[in-house]
């Protein structure tokens, strides 16, 4: 199986990220306009990501934003997970998997206090096998470039890895920022 790398985003190169965002289009057709372009989701670009794959065809990906948000009366550091794929051939054989705790693994060397992501329902279970748990449902607040803020909308579940805490904190959540 092929080896994962972790590349922070001051070293990326033209031809691995315009390699992932290959397979952004690949994997997510209905997003092609945003991804053929950058790897930002709203704006927002990883501090680090995941790999798997050559600098011509990546088959797995993970971006990892690292960001300070807020949560009730409490600031949190956080490793935001985005834009996950496998290419469909390389399902199934667990490469999500190895891009999760390899992601986790390095937002502990950061320091980071815990992993947060925002996913579909019928997706919780991938995560939950990793050890992400579901955060009870509460107001999630993004702010746009323009600098309105909106709540999240409630079609996407969100997710808490543990880190350097253990469970999530109380209070409606601040992302400080557009999500991801």
């Amino acid at each position: 199986m092929e080896q994962i790398r972790i590349i922070d985003e001051a070293h990326m190169t033209p031809e691995i990220d315009a390699a992932i965002r290959d397979g952004l289009c690949a994997c997510f057709p209905a997003d092609v306009a945003t991804f053929s372009r950058t790897r930002a989701w709203h704006g927002s670009g990883p501090a680090y990501t995941v790999l798997i794959g050559e600098e011509r065809c990546v088959v797995a990906h993970l971006g990892a934003v690292q960001r300070l948000i807020g949560v009730g009366q409490e600031s949190l550091s956080i490793a935001g997970v985005q834009n996950v794929f496998v290419r469909p051939e390389h399902r199934g054989r667990g490469v999500v998997d190895r891009l999760l705790v390899a992601a986790m693994e390095e937002a502990k060397r950061r320091s980071i206090g815990a992993g947060l992501l925002f996913c579909l329902p019928k997706l919780e279970g991938i995560y939950a096998r990793n050890g992400w748990r579901v955060i009870p449902w509460r107001k999630i607040w993004a702010r746009r470039a323009s600098g309105e803020r909106y709540v999240l909308d409630e079609k996407n579940i969100a997710m808490f890895y543990p880190l350097r805490r253990e469970s999530f904190p109380e209070g409606e959540i601040d992302l400080r920022g557009d999500d991801w």
